[in-house]
This record gives C-alpha cells, sequence and structure tokens, in this order.
C-alpha cells in the first residue's frame, strides 16, 4: 500500500531510490535472526523514502531524497543503488514542485535535503523549508562530503524560507512535528491526527525493519547510539497494539504499517482500515 487516509488528511508514500550500505554498518545485526536482510554481496537496501501530506487546504512533503548526482561526485558514488526519483515519484502524484507549501526535512543527513536545491537551485519554489535547529550544527556547519547539502539549504535560507525547529511544533491543521534525537540532533518525526485517526511518520528512528523486533540493532551513522536505541524503544512503546499506523521512509517494501504488542509488523493492506 503506498497510500492511506487519515481522516480527511491523506498520507502518500514516495521514493527517491534506494541505498545499499555494508552489513556492517548496522551493528547488532545478524543474518541468522534477520533473513532475507542481508543481500548476497553482504550489503543491506535502505530506502530513500518521502512522504505527502494533504489535506485541509496544505500540500506538505516530508524529506527529500538523496537527489541527482552532486556536481563533482565520483562516477560511483558511494553507497548508491539508485537515486533521483522523487520528481517524478511527484509528479505520478499529481503534485508539481510549485504546489509543496511546507517541505520537513526529519533529519540533515543527505539523503534527506537531495532536492531542496540541487547544485544550490531551489526546487520547490514556494515552500517554507523546515528542520530541526539543532541539527544544523551538528550536520551542516562541519565541512564534509556532502557540502552540497549545505549549499543546497544556504540557498533556501538566503531567499528566507528555511526555519528552524525547536521543541514540538503544530506545522499545520493535525500536523505536529516531534523530536526523536539520537540518529541525529535536530530529528524528528511527525504525527498526523484527524477525526480521532493517527498516524507516525517515523523518519529516520528506524532504518530497518529488523530493528522493529530489536530496537538493540544500530546503524553506525547513529550520531549518539544509546540515545538512538532509547528513541526506538520510545516509539515503539507508544505505537504498540494501538490503531495507529506508522510509517517508514527507510523501509524498502512496505512503508505503512501498525506494530503488534509483540513488536511485529502488521502491514497495514493486510488489517481493516484507520
Amino acid at each position: 500500500m503506498r497510500s492511506i487516509q487519515v481522516g480527511d488528511i491523506e498520507v502518500q508514500a514516495l521514493t527517491d531510490g534506494r541505498l545499499r550500505f555494508p552489513a556492517s554498518f548496522f551493528p547488532g545485526l545478524e543474518p541468522g535472526n534477520s533473513p532475507g536482510v542481508i543481500a548476497a554481496d553482504g550489503s543491506v537496501s535502505v530506502a530513500t523514502g518521502a512522504f505527502l501530506i494533504r489535506g485541509h487546504g496544505r500540500t506538505i512533503l516530508v524529506d527529500a531524497g538523496f537527489g541527482p548526482r552532486p556536481l563533482g561526485s565520483p562516477q560511483d558514488l558511494p553507497h548508491a543503488e539508485d537515486t533521483g526519483g522523487l520528481p517524478a515519484a511527484l509528479e505520478a502524484a499529481g503534485c508539481a514542485p510549485g504546489d509543496v507549501d511546507t517541505l520537513l526535512l526529519s533529519d540533515l543527513h543527505a539523503r534527506h535535503v537531495g532536492w531542496v536545491a540541487p547544485h544550490g537551485k531551489p526546487f520547490f519554489p514556494n515552500a517554507e523549508v523546515l528542520h530541526g535547529e539543532s541539527g544544523w550544527e551538528a550536520l551542516i556547519t562541519p565541512a564534509g562530503r556532502h557540502e552540497w547539502a549545505r549549499v543546497a539549504l544556504e540557498a533556501i535560507r538566503r531567499e528566507g524560507r528555511l526555519r528552524g525547529l525547536n521543541g514540538i511544533e503544530e506545522i499545520a491543521p493535525g500536523v505536529t512535528a516531534r523530536p526523536a534525537p539520537g540518529h541525529t540532533p535536530g530529528q524528528y518525526v511527525l504525527e498526523v491526527v484527524d477525526q480521532e485517526h493517527r498516524a507516525v511518520l517515523l523518519g529516520g528512528v528506524f532504518q530497518l525493519p529488523a530493528q522493529l523486533a530489536d530496537p538493540g540493532i544500530g546503524f553506525l551513522a547513529d550520531r549518539d547510539a544509546d540515545q538512538a536505541a532509547h528513541t526506538r524503544r520510545r516509539w515503539l512503546d507508544d505505537l504498540a497494539g494501538t490503531d495507529t499506523i506508522a510509517a517508514a521512509g527507510h523501509f524498502p517494501d512496505e512503508p505503512f504499517f501498525r506494530i503488534t504488542t509483540h513488536h511485529t509488523v502488521e502491514p497495514v493492506s493486510a488489517l481493516p482500515a484507520a
């Protein structure tokens, strides 16, 4: 299932492609406990997903994918399996870049920022771009191989359309950004509530479905491994055994699911509608 209804609000899953990481990037991931996760070449596929939220006169995009190949990048961009599909996904959803009024970056890792302003040219001309304020100093200010992410965000800042979030904030009717630090400082999840229905878009809290069963499985990019594991457990406890639909942009197959009391996944397509 690629879209859900939360009351009168539609949430649609989009994808920019996939990245592949060595299995060693996920401390605690054991092949015997997670069959089918690790490919024959020892890699793990992680989606670069996004979500389009439409309702009550608003059009909100959550995350902007890895984007096109950055200028000056090597021919074999590390970890890139397939990227750059978000514009086509938006077109298929009937959404032009100019229709997006708000773009929330759940964290500031490069795989969330790619289409913000490729090569410094803003892609969403009317969108206010929101991000966790504390993520800027940790991930954007330091020089690194994803300098193009800083260039993109600075282009939006010059236009006066970049805003940092601190704490809980309702960014649209029924749509609330909630801090979820650990994987990165300034990481957010997005809660969508309408007519007593609820969905939670988990951003980078979970990289793999295997972490739902074992939240102790980490990711080398986690800035604070202990806090990241605590945040995973916190959201598992919040969601387990409820009717809330969870959504994970990094899961390669089923982006929408519910979590049972045993922390296993039930795809939404196999369950009654929320």
